[in-house]
């Protein structure tokens, strides 16, 4: 990644808050959502992608697993201010229909 990526957690209760900044790819994220997801009692995650500034397919994988994992086990996965680049991302892979998108 050319960019610093750089990653900001909060837990409340059961919701996990990932502010994520940067370009995100599987290297970046898998790590952080895979402690998040499995060390705790979440069972809604978070992401805060306002100051993201580019995602690979990579790093959609791992938001797709995650929001997988949170679905088998009733949970959720938001994702929360999509900037442009990446809200263009999820129309163009048609996922903005599958996945939770908050503004």
């Amino acid at each position: 990644m050319s960019e610093l990526f750089t990653v900001r957690a909060s837990n409340d209760a059961d919701t996990l808050t990932l502010t994520l900044a940067g370009e995100i790819d599987a290297d970046a994220l898998d790590g952080e959502i895979r402690s998040g997801l499995f060390t705790s009692e979440v069972t809604t995650l978070v992401l805060d992608l306002a100051d993201v500034t580019f995602v690979d397919s990579t790093g959609l994988g791992v938001i797709m697993g995650a929001h997988k994992a949170l679905r088998d086990r009733d949970g959720t996965l938001i994702l929360r201010r999509p900037p442009g680049t990446v809200r263009r991302l999820l129309e163009v892979t048609q996922l903005t229909g599958e996945l939770k998108i908050e503004d």
